[in-house]
């Protein structure tokens, strides 16, 4: 059975809301069926987060890696991870954020500042090291388009994921692409982001057939 190593953010692992996705209904548990897998699976990590794993994870020795990232990075954000995670760290700046950021001012300043957890730059450039390290094993699955009501809520998100997907196949290749653009809309919870059920079927289906082509 060959091996298979998968990386992903939250969008690989089962969930309870909005709505039910058990373990067993993964997408990554599904592949176990024709492959050996190791799945590197990090909720709210962005690409570097699931790189920082990859000394360790090489160590499968996989004959096949697919990875689902990028919805975390590319989304607008009021504030970089770093401020985030700074003003966070204190119970006076925590206490400011919790009154200061409203819906209202979320929105404001996602629109109007134009942040991300991770720039265009450092996404290509950790697609690179990914590459690197795993050539032609290496598949990518695109993130999901985002729909209008998604971009309404998050303005900005919609042409991000455009353009977060480009550098995705500009720097992996078209054929090595997990193309998900056909999932149907209620293979998406309504959250926007998340797979349900039948959209984590869809995706193991999209995986299977591509690699099916391969061996």
């Amino acid at each position: 059975m060959k091996k298979l190593l998968i990386f992903t953010d939250s969008l690989g692992l089962p969930r309870d809301t909005p709505e039910l996705v058990n373990y067993e209904e993964t997408w990554v548990n599904k592949l176990k069926e024709n492959f050996n897998v190791h799945q590197v699976c990090i909720g709210g990590g962005t690409i570097k987060d699931l790189h920082q794993q990859i000394l360790y994870s090489k160590m499968f020795n996989p004959d096949f890696v697919i990875i689902q990232s990028g919805i975390v990075d590319c989304a607008p954000r009021a504030l970089t991870k770093f401020e985030n995670e700074l003003l966070n760290k204190f119970w006076l700046t925590r206490t400011f954020l919790d009154y200061w950021l409203n819906a209202r001012s979320l929105k404001f300043l996602r629109k109007r500042r134009n942040v991300t957890y991770t720039n265009k730059a450092t996404f290509d450039y950790y697609i690179g090291e990914f590459l690197k390290l795993f050539g032609s094993k290496l598949f990518w699955v695109e993130i999901v388009n985002a729909s209008d009501e998604y971009d309404t809520l998050l303005p900005g998100i919609k042409k991000n994921v455009t353009v977060y997907n480009q550098i995705i196949k500009n720097k992996i290749g078209e054929q090595n692409i997990i193309d998900i653009s056909t999932i149907p809309k209620n293979g998406i919870m309504k959250d926007y982001v998340h797979l349900s059920v039948l959209g984590h079927d869809y995706l193991f289906n999209q995986i299977t057939k591509t690699l099916q082509k391969k061996e």
